[in-house]
């Protein structure tokens, strides 16, 4: 069947598969906890490690939701954690993932902040689809393995894609953040030219524990302006990240050195800065890419 429908998931941290539970008689680990994760001391406040967990499970329902069979899943991420080794962010997310279903198979799901209800929501798609665990990872579902950022995040999954499918896609979903959907819809999507009636959002945000409403209104604020200081407003002026700071803080994501080998990809694998970036748009990009609108 042909694919016409990429569903991204941009990962964050990665999954320790190896990591067992500090508690004794400790449940096993499906990332309910955060000492399963490689996390950054800004993860742990809104318990990020939940929100992961919920980006894949959504993506995972988007995907079986599409009764035409066009939908194909891409979770995005590089070897980004030097303590981690050669896992991926992409990998760890694909490997829990399937370890959630496989533990749910004939079974009660776990149930930490919710997550039996997407568990059950998939169990049932997938009987009614008639797939099983295996079959769906091995056949709609993939891994990116290069991404160190959002803008990679989207144009390698793009190519990821084609690689898989043999195809462009035409249409894409996004599971992650809200707080990210500007960056992803009016800054990433218009900087390669992808029509943004064809892209979609599905949101789903950190849960921070035991604050009262004043407390959870300004946790979200100051994640909207980090976003805004941190992302936005750097994207804004530097399109593709070829730039510092975003070059540095990419360059800083790659321990291992890895770099992609996506066909064609080579337009955005810039080796020096992009000084005006909308002529580079208008001259190389701008209805150019085998997903522009065509007209």
């Amino acid at each position: 069947m042909s694919k016409s429908h990429l569903i991204i998931v941009p990962c964050h941290s990665i999954w320790n598969p190896f990591r067992h539970s500090q508690v004794p008689n400790g449940k096993s680990n499906l990332g309910q906890n955060p000492e399963h994760w490689y996390l950054k001391p800004f993860q742990l406040q809104g318990n990020d490690h939940l929100a992961f967990i919920k980006h894949g499970l959504q993506a995972i329902i988007t995907l079986l939701k599409d009764e035409k069979d066009e939908s194909f899943l891409v979770f995005s991420g590089s070897q980004t954690i030097l303590a981690a080794g050669a896992l991926s962010e992409s990998q760890s997310y694909y490997l829990l993932m399937r370890q959630l279903l496989r533990a749910s198979d004939g079974q009660d799901p776990p149930n930490f902040d919710g997550i039996a209800k997407f568990i059950n929501e998939i169990k049932q798609l997938l009987a009614k689809r008639e797939i099983d665990i295996e079959t769906l990872f091995n056949t709609r579902v993939t891994t990116e393995e290069y991404a160190l950022d959002s803008f990679d995040n989207l144009i390698y999954s793009i190519y990821r894609f084609k690689q898989m499918n043999d195809s462009w896609p035409q249409e894409i979903t996004i599971v992650g953040f809200g707080f990210k959907k500007k960056r992803f819809l009016e800054l990433h999507a218009k900087a390669i030219d992808f029509p943004k009636e064809r892209m979609n959002y599905i949101s789903i945000d950190p849960s921070p524990k035991g604050y009262i409403i004043n407390e959870t209104n300004q946790y979200f604020q100051h994640l909207a302006e980090m976003e805004l200081k941190n992302a936005v407003s750097l994207f804004e002026k530097d399109w593709f990240a070829t730039r510092d700071p975003l070059l540095t803080k990419k360059q800083s994501r790659n321990p291992f050195k890895r770099s992609n080998d996506y066909e064609d990809v080579r337009l955005f694998n810039l080796k020096s800065p992009i000084d005006h970036d909308k002529l580079f748009f208008d001259i190389y990009i701008r209805d150019k890419m085998p997903w522009s609108k065509k007209e």
